[in-house]
C-alpha cells in the first residue's frame, strides 16, 4: 500500500510495479502494472515533449477506455490537471466544458493537444500538484466546475478500500462513464490504491454484463440503480453469483424495489453508498454484507465529516431531518481557481450537498431527496422518493419519477411519470388504488404519464427538471 499522503502519482506508481493485471478492457486489453506503469511514464514523457507542464488544464476527449486510463493517469503523473469531456458529447456541450474549466488544450488521444481558441491565462493552483477539474451535473442549476487536488483523490481512494476491503487479489468491473467523478475514482484510483484488477468496459452492455463477469472472475461490480434495474429484469444471471462479494451502488437512490429483485434473484447482496463530485466522490457507505449493510441506508462516514443542519444551519438531533453538509480532505478547496462559486456557500469548512437526510443512532445516514425537488402541496411537505418507492411495488410499474407541478391554490401538487411493464395492463384506478394504499391522501399523485423511459443522465439521475418542463406537453391521466 502507499503513503498516506502524497502531492505525485508520480511518485506512487514505481511502488506499485508488479506482474499482477491492473486493467482489463472488454476488447481484450490488458496491462499489469509493470506494463501500466512503464506505459503512463512514456507517455507522461510525450507529454513534456509536446509542451504540457504542471498545472495545466488539459480536456481529455476520448472514447476509448483503455487509452483514456492511461492518458488520465500520465496528466497526473506530470502534474497537470485533467479535464474529462463526454466523448459523445455535442459541440456546444464541449465547448461549455471548455470555457467553464479554463481548459487550454483539448487532446483526444490520436493526434498532438489542440490549443483552445480564446482559453484563459491559467496560473495553476500549486505547482507541485496535478488534479482534476470535473464539472456538476447541474441538477442544481447551471453546471459549475468543481476542481480536485491529486492528495483529495486520492484519499478518497483510500477511503473506498477500507469502506470495501479491497485487496489485491480483487477484481472488480465498473461499466460507468469514466467522465464522472465514480468511475474515476472509485474504480480507476481505488483500484490502483488496492493493488488490485480492474475491469473496464466502454458502457454497459446489458446482454453481455453477466458473460464478462464470468469471463474475467469479477469479485465486485461498480454500480448504479438504473443499471441494476435493467439487470433485474433481463433473464440473463450469473453463472456463479457465490464469487461475487458485493455490488456497490451509487450516484443515484436505490428504490427497494430494485434492491429486493436483484439480491432475493441473484443472490449477491448490495451496498449502499452516498458521494458527489464535490467530494471526490465516496462520502458514505455501508459496511460489508454481514458486517451491519442496512437497506435504506447509504451507510457511515468514510474518511469525512458528515452533520445534519436547520434552515438556519444549527446541527440538528439525532433523527431528526435537515440539511446534509460535509467536510474534510476530500471535499472541493474554495480557495482554488474553478472553486471559488463554492465560497458563497460553505461555512467554516462546511459544504451543504443539497440533500435532506438523517442520521440514526448508530451514525448511519438516510437520505430523504434533493431539497429543491421538496413539493409544498399547501403547506405539506412531500418527498419524492417516498412516493416513487411505493409506486414501484406495484407489479405493472418499472420505473417512474414523481415531480411538482403548479397548483392555483396549493401553490404545487406531485405528478407522477411512470414506465409500464407492460402498458394495457396499467390503469389509471390501479395505480390510484395502490396510492391509497400506502400513501397519504395528500401525496397521492394528481395526475399519471405513462412514458416511454425517463430521462436520465450518464450517471442514471433523473433529469427531473425536464420533467418538470415536461407536465404541460403529454398527456396523461388525470383524476
Amino acid at each position: 500500500m502507499a503513503r498516506q499522503r502524497t502531492h505525485s502519482l508520480a511518485a506512487i506508481l514505481p511502488e506499485l510495479r508488479s506482474n499482477r493485471e491492473y486493467l482489463v478492457t472488454d476488447s481484450g486489453e490488458r496491462w499489469t502494472y509493470e506494463q501500466f506503469v512503464a506505459e503512463v511514464a512514456d507517455r507522461a514523457e510525450v507529454l513534456k515533449t509536446w509542451g504540457l507542464a504542471s498545472g495545466l488544464r488539459v480536456a481529455l476527449k476520448i472514447a476509448d477506455p483503455g487509452a483514456f486510463i492511461l492518458w488520465f493517469s500520465a496528466l497526473l503523473a506530470i502534474n497537470a490537471v485533467a479535464v474529462p469531456i463526454n466523448p459523445s458529447a455535442p459541440e456546444d456541450d464541449v465547448r461549455r466544458t471548455l470555457d467553464k474549466s479554463g481548459s487550454t488544450v483539448l487532446f483526444d488521444g490520436q493526434r498532438r493537444p489542440v490549443p483552445v481558441v480564446n482559453a484563459p491565462v491559467v496560473v495553476p493552483r500549486d505547482e507541485k500538484t496535478g488534479g482534476l477539474i470535473l464539472l456538476t451535473s447541474g441538477s442544481t442549476g447551471d453546471p459549475k466546475p468543481v476542481g480536485l487536488s491529486f492528495e483529495a483523490l486520492w484519499h478518497t481512494a483510500g477511503q473506498v478500500v477500507a469502506a470495501h476491503g479491497l485487496r489485491p487479489d480483487e477484481r472488480g468491473l465498473s461499466p460507468l462513464p469514466l467522465f464522472h467523478i465514480n468511475a474515476l475514482v472509485v474504480a480507476v484510483l481505488g483500484s490502483l490504491r488496492a493493488g488490485s484488477t480492474l475491469v473496464v468496459s466502454d458502457g454497459f452492455h446489458a446482454s453481455a454484463f453477466w458473460d464478462l463477469v464470468e469471463q474475467e472472475r469479477v469479485t465486485w461490480i461498480n454500480a448504479v440503480p438504473s443499471i441494476l434495474r435493467v439487470l433485474s429484469q433481463r433473464p440473463e444471471a450469473p453463472m456463479h453469483p457465490e464469487r461475487i462479494r458485493f455490488i456497490r451502488s451509487a450516484s443515484a437512490p436505490l428504490p427497494s424495489a430494485t434492491r429486493e429483485r436483484i439480491e432475493s434473484r441473484f443472490h449477491i447482496e448490495i451496498v449502499e453508498t452516498y458521494g458527489m463530485t464535490e467530494a471526490s466522490s465516496q462520502i458514505t457507505a455501508n459496511p460489508l454484507p454481514g458486517r451491519g449493510n442496512r437497506a435504506g441506508s447509504v451507510g457511515i462516514p468514510r474518511g469525512i465529516e458528515v452533520r445534519v443542519v436547520g434552515s438556519s444551519g444549527q446541527p440538528l438531533r439525532v433523527g431528526e431531518r435537515g440539511g446534509v453538509e460535509i467536510r474534510g480532505p476530500g471535499v472541493l478547496d474554495p480557495s482554488w481557481g474553478p472553486n471559488r462559486w463554492a465560497r458563497k456557500v460553505m461555512r467554516g469548512g462546511w459544504y451543504p450537498t443539497g440533500d435532506l437526510g438523517h442520521i440514526d443512532a448508530s451514525g448511519y445516514l438516510y437520505l430523504d431527496g434533493r431539497s429543491r425537488d421538496i413539493i409544498n402541496r399547501g403547506g405539506e411537505k412531500i418527498f419524492p422518493r417516498e412516493v416513487e418507492e411505493w409506486l414501484l411495488m406495484h407489479p405493472d410499474v418499472a420505473d417512474c419519477a414523481v415531480v411538482g407541478r403548479p397548483h392555483p391554490i396549493l401553490g404545487e401538487e406531485p405528478v407522477a411519470f411512470v414506465v409500464a411493464h407492460d402498458e394495457e395492463a396499467l390503469t389509471i384506478d390501479g395505480l390510484d388504488d395502490w396510492a391509497a394504499k400506502g400513501l397519504a391522501k395528500f401525496k397521492c399523485p394528481a395526475a399519471y404519464f405513462v412514458v416511454k423511459s425517463l430521462p436520465k443522465g450518464s450517471t442514471g439521475k433523473v433529469a427531473r427538471q425536464d420533467l418538470r418542463r415536461r407536465v404541460g406537453e403529454v398527456r396523461g391521466w388525470q383524476r
